[in-house]
């Protein structure tokens, strides 16, 4: 079972990292500014949300052509049934495709925040899970696992913010993260009940 309490969990090679909440600075965060420089696809009016920022040495397994230090997890947490598609290297991000382009004034609720709180994260010792397992505990996950590395971030509880409101982190609206090492590509999307 996924540890309680992790903000996120990244599922590689028959093993999951829980990330949990961390007291103490760390190269791993959830939310917080984006500072990486971001361009390629026009969307707007609202930006791009930083979900998480993941730094390879927390992650503790052997990604090939692992030249990255940190994998940066971005959404459109603004745009309805966002569909985002993007390449990194270091500094910059390129935005391939997103979908919807347009963000609503009042999604997911009125006065949503430019930017999530940040938080430090820890990772927790890795499990040995199969992709079976692992997916059961989300809401409409593949059955097939989708990605090289799986990323998901269910709605917190603990971190005294809602990132969908009442009804969406009710529902469990997850964010998945599928992560390519070897191109530096990420695709993301929610699921839900």
């Amino acid at each position: 079972m996924t540890q309680s309490g992790a903000l996120l969990s990244v599922f590689h090679s028959g093993m999951v990292v829980p990330f949990v909440r961390g007291y103490v600075h760390s190269r791993s965060q959830f939310g917080g500014p984006l500072e990486w420089r971001v361009s390629g696809a026009t969307w707007g009016p609202r930006p791009l949300h930083q979900i998480a920022l993941l730094s390879m040495r927390h992650l503790q397994l052997p990604f090939p052509g692992g030249a990255v230090s940190e994998i940066p997890l971005l959404y459109g947490l603004c745009f309805s049934g966002c569909e985002i598609a993007y390449g990194f290297n270091e500094s910059a991000i390129d935005v391939a495709e997103i979908e919807p382009i347009t963000s609503n004034e009042d999604w997911p609720y009125v006065s949503y925040p430019d930017y999530l709180p940040y938080i430090p994260l820890a990772p927790v010792d890795p499990e040995k899970r199969t992709w079976h397992d692992f997916a059961r505990e989300f809401e409409n996950l593949p059955l097939e696992q989708p990605a090289e590395v799986v990323i998901v971030v269910p709605p917190p509880a603990n971190i005294g913010f809602s990132v969908w409101g009442r009804d969406g982190d009710a529902e469990g609206v997850t964010i998945v993260f599928e992560y390519s090492p070897v191109a530096r590509r990420v695709k993301a999307y929610n699921v839900c009940s």
